[in-house]
């Protein structure tokens, strides 16, 4: 039997032609907020004209509302454009006020939507409540009553104390909840809410009447929890949750 001549092994010259160059792991919204960035740059959509609404691009490009809600608001983070929910997004002169979503944006601080980020949180949370309301101390009670009264201070939720409070209420359900893995999870989770996209998403999309809101939420929770009830806890949770990511979604074209 004819033996077969061994393959010649792939070169790992640099100079060699059989490298692939390495791939960012771009989210389809960057992509977005590039090319109508690119368009509004080269006079396509001048300053002071109003983009085609976020059901227009979704049509045109092919893509989901929520992508081109996440471009759209980072167009506005960026500079680019100014929002304004039920009238329209107005183009601006091109003066970036802030960096961090471009091209050459670091992945881990500009690829995590607030969108994709509640959808995580909804997965996660809802078992670190559970856990909680089966393990919590009577520490851990204390403390999220400490959150809660501190969140109750709030003026709104632009406030600190309001995040101060909601991120020190969550991560306190995680330190309840026996495992400590969830803890540093659940903290750097939070930690993205401090980022420019999603204090927008807040600013654009949430109203005042979240605030108190959440606050009754949020008791919800702690009821469920200080009864020692896995199953209200969650329900509780996953109610809270769902409001926000429900006003996520809700679109920049609504009132």
């Amino acid at each position: 039997m004819k033996q077969l001549e061994p393959s010649p092994a792939l070169s790992l010259n640099p100079a060699g032609d059989t490298r692939l160059p390495q791939l960012e792991p771009t989210r389809l919204y960057r992509q977005i907020a590039r090319l109508l960035g690119s368009r509004i740059d080269d006079g396509t959509f001048p300053a002071g004209t109003l983009l085609p609404t976020e059901r227009d691009l979704a049509q045109q490009l092919g893509v989901s509302r929520t992508s081109v809600r996440e471009a759209l608001i980072a167009l506005e983070v960026s500079g680019k454009v100014s929002i304004r929910v039920g009238h329209g997004v107005q183009i601006l002169k091109a003066t970036p006020r802030r960096e961090g979503i471009g091209a050459g944006a670091d992945v881990n601080e500009a690829d995590i939507g607030p969108i994709q980020l509640m959808e995580a949180r909804r997965h996660i949370e809802l078992k670190t409540v559970e856990l909680a309301a089966a393990n919590r101390t009577q520490a851990n009670l204390e403390g999220l009553a400490r959150a809660i009264g501190i969140q109750a201070d709030a003026k709104s939720i632009r406030s600190p104390d309001y995040r101060a409070g909601d991120r020190s209420f969550h991560v306190e359900i995680a330190k309840a909840s026996g495992n400590a893995v969830y803890v540093p999870i659940v903290g750097d989770l939070w930690d993205y809410r401090y980022k420019p996209m999603f204090e927008k998403f807040e600013e654009l999309l949430m109203g005042p009447d979240r605030l108190g809101l959440t606050l009754a939420e949020h008791r919800h929770v702690f009821e469920a929890i200080a009864d020692g009830d896995p199953v209200a806890a969650r329900k509780a949770m996953k109610t809270h949750l769902d409001a926000v990511l429900r006003a996520f979604s809700r679109g920049l074209g609504a009132k």
